[in-house]
């Protein structure tokens, strides 16, 4: 069996972050499940954010995630997830990034909770700390990764950069591979 890639190791990391009943699965229930918890974290967002992520997640389950399940089971086990991942950035990157910007919107719209148009150092760290279970320590290590212009806050532009990174790269020098934290 060959060495895990960094692009394996990242996918490993999402998924273990994504399956959020600890099954060993990601379904669609767990990727929805995200929404709620971020609304819980962030009280002062309305319904309508909350909906916009659910509806965001559900539109990337639907389109990339539901079709890796190679099994049938109505679930993504690890294996089916690498596979899957390469072969939906292979036919349709663009499609699949779109859709993961498309998240990415409606993740903004609930965490700036100051509407800057910017994600602070502090709203990063309570995001994944709320949602994940992802610990400051790292949270903080990896907010100075992305930010790659040092201005103490994320833009769209940076996110949407380590997102791209994250998912389809295999460089161990790039600032999107700490889009979840150290990898």
């Amino acid at each position: 069996m060959s060495e895990p890639t960094i692009l394996d190791t990242k996918l490993d990391l999402a998924f273990g972050l994504l399956d959020t009943d600890r099954d060993g699965r990601v379904g669609e229930a767990d990727l929805l499940r995200l929404a709620p918890k971020l609304a819980t974290a962030f009280a002062s967002r309305t319904p309508a954010d909350v909906e916009r992520l659910r509806a965001a997640l559900g539109a990337v389950w639907s389109a990339d995630f539901a079709v890796m399940d190679a099994d049938g089971d109505g679930a993504v086990d690890r294996e089916e997830w690498r596979t899957g991942v390469r072969r939906s950035v292979a036919a349709d990157r663009s499609g699949f990034l779109g859709r993961l910007e498309r998240v990415l919107h409606a993740w903004f719209a609930l965490c700036d909770t100051d509407g800057d148009g910017f994600i602070s150092r502090a709203e990063y760290t309570h995001m994944y700390g709320s949602t994940l279970g992802l610990t400051a320590g790292p949270l903080n290590e990896a907010f100075t990764t992305l930010d790659i212009d040092g201005d103490g806050l994320v833009c769209r532009d940076e996110i949407r950069a380590a997102i791209e990174e994250f998912w389809t790269s295999e460089s161990r020098d790039t600032p999107g591979n700490w889009l979840l934290g150290p990898v």
